[in-house]
């Protein structure tokens, strides 16, 4: 220490003038002394804050107005040559590409700041270890748009600014998610005349309690948006001619299963369970418990040996039970490996991997990519591109009201239907929607197909639609 070699020649007092004064003997007594002498042992520096905070920039841009901070030593004179550090906190960025930061004559210093990819930009400046004096530096990174990424999966990339007159609208939308006013929304996509033009992912948890870094790799849990990935599978299934129609009796496809040939079970059809509405009692709050706790195997017996409490096609009750028999018709019908079919007549077509409803269904999954080649083919009237992978007759039967379920959600066949409100325009929808926020938007007025993904499981899963309307839909307009 340095008292240790200088106490029995001055005291302090004279040690900090002959400091101040640069008085060269004292300098070289004290290095010979001790070579690892770092200034800031002897001195306590005051570190002031001169401008350039709670500036506003764009993520992984560098500010427009530098940091300057002063650095004066405990007699309140300039520090010069002093070399400080700067800790950035919350993914902030970088600071001076890497160089030192030293201060110059007057104890100042500039720091350029390189925002991070986080909304809320801190950085922390002091002096070698000693954080005893320090200053915090705040500043928000608002979101910097980049064409979504060509990746050779079907997809064509273009520019958001092309197509929509006043993307600054959704960029706000994306700016309220990231800074945490939408909470667990894990992505965001959208794709219009054809092209994919956004495509943003956030960290989230999922229903298993998983925080997951998510991307355009990684699958997401769908939920019930599995039901109208069945339900497109099963209008294939017409459209091959596996299936007759969506008026065969449920008891054709379950000859086995005699109870379904009594009781007014027999005037059930395919299109009750495709819109809701068999008429099999099912609390989809109570039901689900046992349905789950039924082996995948026969699970479907668990719901068709429900009672019949409602005559068939007369009211709505949603049923996801009802929606897992459809794996069953299709397994029942095909005469062909599930994942065969699904590959074939579909995965193939769309330029996909994936193969919907196949395995254990309640668990399939999909990355927000392939879930958005969903709503693509239901707005192009069933094709992909050039080719048609789903009759048109399928989509407009499948998305045609069949219930009314409230003043704005009504239901098809496993689709839902409702309309948006921007306060300046009213846009028909129809979707899929999954628990905790999973969605697939379909407007074919706009040419639009937008998803979310989301972990909301045990809060508001409606955040989507309010995005929707005060965000996405009013960027289609000047």
């Amino acid at each position: 220490m340095i008292s240790s070699c200088i106490k029995n020649i001055f005291e302090w007092k004279f040690l900090m003038f002959c400091l101040k004064f640069n008085v060269c003997f004292v300098l070289v007594f004290l290095v010979g002394c001790n070579k690892d002498l770092e200034l800031e042992e002897v001195s306590n520096y005051k570190i002031t804050l001169i401008s350039g905070n709670n500036q506003i920039g764009f993520q992984n841009t560098t500010l427009l107005e530098d940091i300057v901070v002063k650095v004066e030593d405990e007699l309140g004179a300039s520090a010069s040559g002093i070399a400080l550090n700067v800790e950035l906190v919350s993914e902030s960025g970088e600071v001076n590409n890497g160089a030192s930061i030293i201060t110059n004559e007057e104890g100042l210093v500039s720091i350029s700041w390189k925002l991070g990819s986080n909304y809320n930009n801190i950085l922390k400046v002091f002096s070698g270890s000693n954080q005893s004096s320090s200053v915090s530096v705040s500043a928000i990174a608002k979101y910097k748009y980049t064409i979504p990424e060509s990746v050779n999966d079907g997809w064509n990339s273009s520019d958001v600014t092309a197509l929509l007159p006043n993307a600054n609208k959704l960029y706000d939308g994306i700016d309220e998610i990231r800074n945490e006013n939408y909470k667990e929304i894990h992505s965001v996509l959208l794709s219009v005349n054809n092209n994919l033009v956004f495509e943003e992912y956030f960290a989230g948890t999922n229903s298993f309690g998983e925080f997951i870094d998510y991307d355009k790799n990684k699958p997401h849990e769908l939920q019930s948006v599995n039901k109208s990935f069945r339900g497109a599978m099963i209008g294939i299934a017409i459209d091959k001619g596996f299936i007759t129609s969506d008026q065969v009796p449920l008891k054709d496809f379950f000859p086995e299963l005699s109870y379904l040939s009594q009781g007014g079970k027999e005037n059930i059809l395919l299109e009750h369970f495709l819109a809701m509405s068999s008429g099999l009692e099912w609390n989809e709050g109570t039901d689900l418990t046992g349905f789950y706790g039924t082996p995948f195997e026969t699970a479907h017996t668990y719901v068709l040996s429900k009672a019949l409490e409602n005559t068939p096609g007369s009211t709505f009750e949603y049923n996801t039970g009802a929606s897992f028999v459809l794996n069953r018709i299709m397994m029942n019908s095909i005469h062909v490996g599930f994942e065969v079919f699904a590959k074939d007549y579909y995965s193939d077509l769309v330029e996909s991997s994936a193969l919907p409803g196949t395995g254990e269904p309640l668990d399939f999954r999909n990355t927000p990519r392939d879930m958005l080649k969903l709503g693509q083919v239901y707005l192009n009237d069933g094709k992909w591109k050039d080719t048609q992978v789903i009759s048109k007759a399928w989509i407009d039967e499948s998305t045609k009201v069949k219930f009314n379920v409230s003043s704005n959600s009504s239901y098809g066949y496993q689709w839902w239907i409702r309309n948006f409100n921007t306060g300046v325009n009213t846009y028909n929808c129809f979707y899929a929607a999954g628990f905790g926020g999973q969605y697939i938007f379909v407007i074919k007025e706009l040419g639009l197909v937008a998803v979310f993904t989301g972990g909301n499981f045990n809060s508001d899963m409606n955040i989507p639609y309010e995005i929707m309307e005060n965000y996405i839909l009013p960027a289609f307009v000047e």
